[in-house]
């Protein structure tokens, strides 16, 4: 088993009735998707938030929201003025932004910054450049503006990983007993909760073994744009890698996992998990064989597991990118992940003050 020990730290945990800036910077979709973002915020205010929207939530310029110089400036004035920023949804803008943010100041803000698909990129590179923990987890109008309400796991872990109220030191992250991969067209569909999903996708293991060491990973797409740039945040010697895709055929899968094997990622990992496959498709041959293209561009002792309820399809988990955790992959029993968080010391970073932009 290897182990690293190069984790990050936990940013100060979300208090009682924290203040949670909302940033777009991947794409106008408050400005599209109105009535789902606002349903969004309400839940948010219904775990009792305060919610402090960023212009970037009302604009909608070019390709994108804001330039990208103003969208970083935001996102250093909602860390020094809230309690933590999480991203309004995701999109295709948010690598414009990278060069342009100061990674000293998001590490002295201390505050957790939660986003997943386009903000894979970001929740990487804070780990790498700040030192801080980072969180691979629900958005304000994909997850929190469903119909009905987020789906409790979603809710509920959120809360576990992100709250004061839960001084855990380790975790246990199991199977959602039911999930669904549908994509409703929010500007017409979006009356009801997502339902269906494309198979029962267990968490299972591939490849039996037990690895510990700080997570790293998200969307297999937004990563790779990254790669063979200064931007890439290249994984620590015995990270566990967690990748998610959805709506991605077996054979460009294959084309993707095959670039992170020619880079070494799997080779600097000290195991892989890979999250249910949202709208799985097969290649144009009709091959269907996702676990056997992942088993196949890793190297056959490292420990492996699918099937994990991360990225696309509800519910999803909130991961501490840079945190420290534990792959455990059984030959007879369903694999297990746990977090591990070290005790609490007392809170150096002040919560917010005066907040930017208004509260609704």
């Amino acid at each position: 088993m290897t182990v690293a020990t190069n984790a990050a730290r936990w940013p100060t945990p979300l208090p009682a009735g924290a203040t949670l800036g909302v940033w777009a910077p991947s794409c106008p979709g408050p400005v599209l998707f109105p009535r789902r973002f606002e349903r969004g915020l309400a839940a948010l205010r219904a775990r009792g938030h305060r919610v402090v929207v960023g212009a970037s939530c009302r604009a909608a310029q070019g390709a994108g929201t804001l330039p990208p110089q103003a969208l970083a400036e935001e996102l250093h004035t909602l860390l020094e003025e809230t309690d933590g920023v999480i991203a309004a949804v995701g999109g295709w803008t948010m690598t414009p932004v990278l060069s342009h943010l100061d990674f000293g100041h998001i590490a002295r803000a201390a505050k957790p910054v939660i986003g997943y698909s386009d903000l894979t990129s970001l929740v990487n590179l804070i780990p790498r450049r700040s030192g801080l923990v980072a969180f691979h987890g629900p958005m304000v109008i994909s997850e929190w503006g469903e119909a009905e309400g987020p789906w409790e796991l979603t809710a509920t872990e959120f809360g576990h990983i992100l709250d004061d109220e839960h001084d855990w030191t380790r975790r246990e992250l199991g199977a959602a007993h039911e999930w669904s991969d549908e994509n409703l067209f929010w500007d017409r569909e979006d009356v009801r909760r997502r339902r269906g999903n494309s198979g029962e996708q267990p968490p299972r293991t591939l490849n039996a073994g037990e690895a510990a060491g700080p997570l790293w990973g998200g969307s297999l797409i937004v990563l790779g744009l990254l790669l063979g740039t200064d931007l890439w945040p290249e994984p620590a010697p015995g990270s566990l890698v967690f990748l998610e895709a959805d709506g991605m055929p077996v054979d460009e899968l294959w084309a993707r996992l095959e670039q992170f094997r020619l880079a070494g990622v799997f080779d600097r990992a000290a195991g892989v998990i890979m999250g249910k496959i949202g709208n799985p498709q097969a290649s144009p041959s009709g091959y269907t064989g996702y676990d056997e293209v992942l088993r196949g561009c890793l190297p056959p002792a490292l420990p492996a597991a699918a099937g994990f309820d991360l990225g696309h399809a509800d519910p999803m988990y909130t991961l501490p990118v840079g945190g420290q955790a534990r792959l455990t992959c059984p030959d007879d029993a369903p694999p297990l992940l746990h977090l591990h968080r070290a005790p609490r010391t007392p809170l150096s970073a002040p919560a917010g003050k005066q907040h930017a932009g208004p509260a609704v």
